[in-house]
């Protein structure tokens, strides 16, 4: 009898996803995440959302500053960090699950400036602004930038960018579309990149659970909910 306990007391726990609680975090950058109203809002929030429902998971979503929210998603059980680029310096610190969007990297200028700049490489040569903690200082800094500014966050970006401090503003191709649809004192200037934005998640997240949003995530892409999802905004 004994001897069956114990090899019973050897077999490994199965945890599953059902009934989960993961603490998912953000930046504001809109439209994929702001705060309106005391709430949370954008096309990444309710992606977010929906695959903590299709996963069976009780959730909360918090939007911070990116370091923060990058850094707690690291070192905090079952804590994720979204709408995070896959780059080889943080591969090893998560896991991953998604993508959730496959979409280009643009700068955006003022408009009517930089008239002279034909080329990414003559683009490359100007004051670019992005954030502390964002994957666009190393791909600029990989790109051979040669003034690379980055700010806390985006708002402070984007004041440097109109009072003339910077010549671009590095975006996501949904954030640059929106910005410059709303301001016709903006305007995309080129294509930097494409990449893929996942879920990051701490190691000491259960890797089942990491599993369920990834299958989750995949189902939205998979269906077209993913695709109406970002239509909305």
């Amino acid at each position: 009898m004994k001897t069956f306990v114990c090899a019973a007391l050897m077999l490994p726990t199965v945890v599953t996803a059902d009934g989960a609680s993961v603490s998912f975090l953000t930046e504001d950058y809109a439209p994929y995440s702001w705060m309106a109203d005391g709430q949370a809002k954008g096309h990444a929030i309710d992606l977010i959302n929906e695959v903590a429902e299709r996963a069976a998971l009780s959730h909360t979503v918090e939007i911070t500053k990116w370091t923060r929210a990058i850094a707690l998603a690291e070192k905090d059980a079952s804590t994720c960090v979204f709408s995070t680029a896959r780059t080889a310096e943080r591969e090893d610190k998560f896991q991953w699950a998604g993508p959730m969007y496959v979409e280009g990297m643009y700068l955006i200028q003022n408009a009517g400036t930089n008239g002279e700049v034909t080329s990414l490489e003559q683009a490359l040569t100007k004051s670019i602004g992005t954030q502390v903690g964002d994957f666009t200082v190393d791909l600029l800094e990989e790109l051979g930038a040669a003034k690379v500014d980055a700010a806390p966050d985006l708002d402070k970006t984007m004041k440097k960018l109109a009072a003339g401090r910077l010549d671009y503003v590095i975006l996501g191709q949904e954030s640059a579309n929106a910005l410059t649809a709303a301001d016709a004192g903006l305007e995309i200037a080129m294509e930097v990149s494409r990449d893929e934005y996942f879920i990051a998640c701490s190691h000491d997240t259960p890797a089942a659970v990491v599993a369920e949003i990834d299958a989750a995530m995949d189902s939205l892409m998979t269906d077209g909910t993913q695709a109406e999802i970002v239509s909305r905004y």
